[in-house]
């Protein structure tokens, strides 16, 4: 554990940060055209570090402490901060889980929390920056139709695999992973939940995370439950 004074566009915020892997003696974040596009998919910030080796994930407070101030303290301060279900600390320990299942991931160079109340962005995690892989869904939607279904059988075989282990993901579509130079996928968006104790209440929740939104269409749906379908329940 260790505690960082991090330039954000320079301006400087100071997070304790958890489980510190390779950090530099000193960090500093920027944004850049490559975290913008990253934000354009989702809610969280990002930025990278001058070197360009490191990646920052930022998740900001989900509410406002001028418009609901008791339920910021008690949901955003109390809850994710001191009691420790901060986004950051969940995704790094669903990344440990990602690799133990034989799927890969990043490095995570640690995850880190602020606690300071004026600071809404409390929720740091650091990671490999990967700068010649590419957002899942940018690849796919760039594929033709046999290249598009080729790649939702390897996608598949990623679930198929962490629902082995007793795991499905609670937020399931393409932009959850990179694909690196070397056409390997690569997850980055981890939170993961555990799959029902009762093996027929398994399939039913895995089957539930593919949607025709997340997946772009009901034709990809439809292939993809099918091939879960086979990989899961032939082990």
């Amino acid at each position: 554990m260790t505690l960082l004074d991090i330039p954000f566009n320079d301006r400087r915020r100071r997070y304790l940060v958890f489980h510190p892997d390779g950090l530099p003696d000193r960090l500093a974040l920027a944004s850049t055209t490559t975290t913008e596009a990253f934000e354009a998919v989702g809610s969280s910030r990002f930025y990278v570090s001058a070197d360009q080796q490191i990646l920052a994930k930022v998740v900001p407070d989900k509410v406002q402490k001028r418009e609901a101030p008791l339920k910021w303290l008690l949901r955003d301060y109390l809850e994710k901060r001191w009691l420790g279900q901060s986004d950051a600390r969940k995704e790094y320990l669903s990344l440990g889980i990602l690799r133990r299942a034989g799927l890969k991931t990043p490095r995570c160079h640690g995850w880190g929390i602020s606690l300071n109340p004026g600071n809404r962005n409390a929720s740091l995690l650091l990671m490999e920056h990967l700068q010649d892989a590419r957002p899942g869904g940018d690849v796919f939607v760039e594929l033709d139709e046999e290249g598009r279904f080729a790649f939702l059988e390897r996608f598949c075989q990623e679930v198929a695999r962490l629902a082995h282990a007793g795991y499905v993901h609670r937020d399931l579509h393409y932009n959850n992973l990179l694909v690196g130079k070397n056409d390997e996928l690569l997850w980055i968006d981890s939170h993961v939940r555990r799959l029902p104790t009762k093996s027929a209440d398994q399939w039913p929740a895995l089957e539930a995370s593919l949607t025709d939104h997340k997946l772009y269409g009901a034709a990809y749906r439809k292939q993809a439950v099918a091939e879960l379908a086979k990989l899961f329940k032939s082990c």
